[in-house]
């Protein structure tokens, strides 16, 4: 009788588990399904090939700084300063474009380079003075918030007509950002699978002590990956301004939220050492624009948005806690 008991518990159990693996692995895509015929039957719009092709393109700037939080969350930190980085570099980057008449490759180039400035700071402090990484990157939000701020006397910039030539390229009907997206996130994931340094990464990620004891510079690898997250935050910051063609004080405003849940439902953890950018930033940044563009099409409230947002970071990094924590609770 103990031994039939002790079966049924262990199968009970069992079957709780695989409920809550099963959960976990596609629970997000079945809401996500769930929402895309919700969003077609209220609007037949939506799902066609012109709509893809917009969610395409503004999945691809925050796409962008997705494949930068990567590297960070591989590593086994957070950058939260992301959205404000992205804002400081495009309002230097426009104000180079407007008022010296910078070439527009220039202004990208001296954007990501503002972004490897604050992931420098970022890297230096987490990796060599060891502060936690939330800390540091939320001082950093707020310093980069407010020279961006400073510079533009809370003022709009406009984009030089100049800008506009980026904007409206396109290949084969798909717009420009969608290749600069897709080339990053090639070279991201050959880096990370194919490099040694990607998978030092991956080490320092899953224990950054035994990485050392292994002989990696486990604090130069956790520098590079901030310098990484920055300089591509600095890119996504200019590419947004282009397709916007202005940067208002609140421009990228929440962004940080979106690009964090972003990777890690393409896979990332925020507990370090998992994830692959190949598909992974794809289908996170993808499924998040999809939502917000469906909202958008029916006509919600801004406020709905922002309980929609909530939730699917809610439901991202439980979902990561669980699969992380192997256990039941």
């Amino acid at each position: 009788m103990e031994n039939s008991v002790e079966q049924k518990e262990q199968k009970s159990k069992l079957m709780k588990s695989k409920a809550i693996d099963l959960f976990c692995t596609y629970g997000l895509y079945i809401i996500f399904g769930a929402l895309v015929i919700f969003f077609t039957v209220q609007e037949p719009g939506f799902f066609s090939l012109k709509n893809a092709l917009t969610i395409l393109k503004s999945a691809s700037t925050l796409g962008i700084a997705t494949v930068g939080m990567f590297f960070v969350l591989i590593v086994g930190g957070i950058d939260i300063s992301v959205a404000s980085n992205m804002y400081f570099s495009a309002v230097v980057g426009t104000t180079l474009l407007n008022n010296f008449g910078c070439p527009l490759l220039l202004c990208f180039v001296i954007s990501c380079l503002c972004g490897v400035l604050i992931g420098f700071i970022n890297g230096f402090f987490v990796a060599k003075v060891k502060i936690v990484p939330f800390i540091v990157t939320l001082a950093t939000l707020s310093v980069a918030k407010g020279l961006g701020l400073f510079f533009t006397k809370q003022q709009m910039l406009f984009l030089d007509k100049s800008s506009m030539v980026l904007a409206k390229s396109k290949l084969f009907g798909i717009s420009s950002y969608v290749f600069i997206f897709l080339g990053i996130v090639l070279i991201a994931h050959y880096v990370l699978t194919s490099t040694q340094f990607g998978r030092q990464m991956y080490a320092c990620g899953n224990n950054l002590t035994s990485a050392n004891r292994m002989g990696i510079n486990g604090t130069k690898v956790v520098f590079i990956a901030y310098i990484i997250c920055g300089g591509l935050a600095g890119i996504a910051g200019m590419v947004n301004a282009t397709n916007l063609s202005v940067i208002n004080p609140n421009f990228a405003q929440g962004d940080e939220f979106v690009v964090i849940s972003s990777a890690v439902i393409g896979g990332a953890s925020l507990f370090g050492g998992k994830g692959r950018v190949l598909p992974g930033a794809i289908i996170g940044i993808v499924m998040i624009q999809v939502i917000i563009n469906g909202l958008t099409m029916i006509g919600a409230s801004a406020y709905v948005y922002t309980i929609f947002r909530g939730v699917i970071i809610f439901l991202a990094v439980m979902m990561d806690s669980i699969r992380f924590s192997g256990e039941i609770r």
